[in-house]
């Protein structure tokens, strides 16, 4: 039994209950679809042998009619030859009554195949229109479904990222990394502490060979700079 005549046959209630404990949404939408082109084809194959076999009821109708008109033709042969005195009476009654008798049954039959003929060509009708109903109802089916493996794409990323989040202790994070900047300033601090206490503690010495340093620095610089106004 196909997905969509349990869904039917379980009654809407309970199938939308079965729906939504279904894990895979995509799956049944491509299933659902599936199901009614099969349920298409199946009615296209239907639609095909009424339809041949109307076609060779009107082809019986044709027949049946030709034959009824060659009896009447032949009926009225006899009956005209009957008049003309061409045969026998009674002889000519006869086998004129045998030959209507025949067209009788002819035209019986071609009306019989015609009112067959029409009560197929009506449910050809019918199944045209449901068939067009089916074709419509596929096309919305595949619209859906393509929206449903969109949608669905998109809540399980979705689904993905807040579970991701939700076990982030994103306040904590933060916490941390303030306490990190805070050791990070407090170590430097230190260091710059350290270099102020080293210079404090040079000696005479060390104190008069840093300026001599930097002195030395600037004549080198002003030297340069003297050399080059003798160049111009």
């Amino acid at each position: 039994m196909s997905l969509l005549q349990r869904l039917f046959r379980i009654g809407t209630a309970n199938a939308n209950a079965i729906v939504d404990k279904m894990e895979d949404q995509v799956k049944m939408a491509d299933q659902i679809v599936r199901e009614l082109s099969e349920n298409l084809q199946e009615a296209l194959n239907a639609e095909a042998q009424i339809k041949a076999t109307a076609l060779q009821t009107r082809a019986n109708e044709q027949k049946e009619r030709t034959a009824a008109s060659d009896w009447e033709s032949k009926t009225n042969q006899l009956l005209d030859a009957v008049e003309q005195k061409k045969i026998e009476e009674a002889k000519g009654n006869e086998l004129a009554a045998q030959s209507a008798k025949s067209y009788q049954e002819h035209l019986d039959a071609a009306n019989k195949y015609a009112t067959d003929a029409t009560k197929q060509e009506a449910a050809i009708a019918q199944m045209d229109i449901k068939i067009k109903s089916l074709r419509d109802a596929i096309t919305e089916a595949k619209h859906r479904t393509e929206m449903i493996k969109s949608n669905s794409k998109v809540a399980d990323a979705s689904l993905a990222i807040n579970k991701a989040l939700s076990n982030i202790d994103t306040d904590g994070l933060m916490a941390t990394l303030d306490r990190m900047e805070a050791k990070t300033t407090a170590t430097q601090f230190l260091a710059d502490a350290h270099a102020s206490v080293a210079e404090s503690n040079m000696s005479t010495e060390q104190e008069i060979n840093k300026v001599l340093a930097s002195t030395t620095s600037s004549s080198a610089l002003d030297a340069i700079k003297a050399k080059r106004a003798l160049a111009k």
